[in-house]
């Protein structure tokens, strides 16, 4: 166990949610004097504060014990294309939710914000002039057609279909693909269906890997209106029996600390 590896962990992904020491303090109910021993390699949290700290940042107890800071230092970017079954839009609500709002969700859940819109005119228009450049929620959306070469990305996020995807561990199954090991990969749910979102890795060996989502996910993708329906159905359940608000960009950026400022 290399404590000062563990530390720099720690702080990269506290960095990331734009947390202070005193609030990931706060949040653990301990002095931030602990989390700043942490971050030096002087201590190690404590075994009865790894699964709490674990659901705070993000991630799962074995990457924060591993504390390979390296495979978290990388830059992923976005494309979105809005291909949508027939009688399907950007705009269609899908319960509450327009329905490119359900894909976007997928980007700022994997903590992915530099997004590159693709798709009919009127779709991209309607994202346009509803979300603009992406600024209200800390993310960058951009509407070139051209694709973008950058030496220092490590990989892209493509979300090609519209899908439902909800679970309390999706965001820790995307960081695993992202920091993981560097192949590209196509998602499955655990039935084996394609949910149109493939990670594609800038430095890869050239291989088709498939990998599926944990039982406790519910995902499937929406290839019809029937489909539709279920997914509304579903979004409704959930929201009125557990209090949540599904596919909120608003609130992914809040608690995903891409609205604050780190100090």
């Amino acid at each position: 166990m290399d404590v000062l590896k563990i530390g720099r962990s720690i702080a990269f992904l506290r960095k990331r949610y734009r947390m202070t020491q005193r609030a990931l303090a706060e949040c653990l109910h301990i002095s931030d004097k602990a989390v700043s021993k942490w971050e030096r390699g002087l201590a190690v949290p404590d075994v009865s504060l790894l699964g709490k700290l674990s659901v705070i940042l993000d991630t799962d107890i074995e990457s924060i014990l591993e504390g390979n800071i390296a495979s978290f230092d990388v830059r992923w970017n976005g494309v979105l294309e809005m291909n949508y079954p027939p009688g399907i839009e950007a705009s269609t609500l899908v319960y509450d939710k327009p329905a490119v709002y359900l894909q976007l969700s997928y980007f700022m859940l994997a903590g992915i914000t530099d997004i590159r819109i693709l798709g009919k005119t009127s779709d991209a228009l309607w994202v346009k002039t509803h979300l603009s450049g992406g600024e209200s929620l800390g993310i960058s959306l951009s509407y070139e057609e051209k694709k973008i070469h950058d030496e220092n990305i490590t990989g892209t996020m493509r979300v090609h279909g519209l899908s439902f995807l909800y679970g309390k561990d999706l965001t820790k199954s995307f960081r695993r693909i992202l920091y993981g090991v560097p192949f590209s990969y196509t998602l499955e749910n655990h039935q084996g269906i394609e949910l149109g979102i493939r990670f594609e890795r800038v430095q890869t060996i050239q291989k088709r890997n498939h990998t599926k989502l944990e039982r406790g996910v519910v995902a499937f993708p929406i290839q019809s209106l029937q489909d539709l329906h279920t997914a509304s159905s579903l979004i409704h359940l959930i929201q009125q029996s557990m209090g949540e608000n599904i596919c909120s960009l608003s609130e992914i950026a809040y608690h995903r600390g891409l609205l604050r400022n780190v100090t």
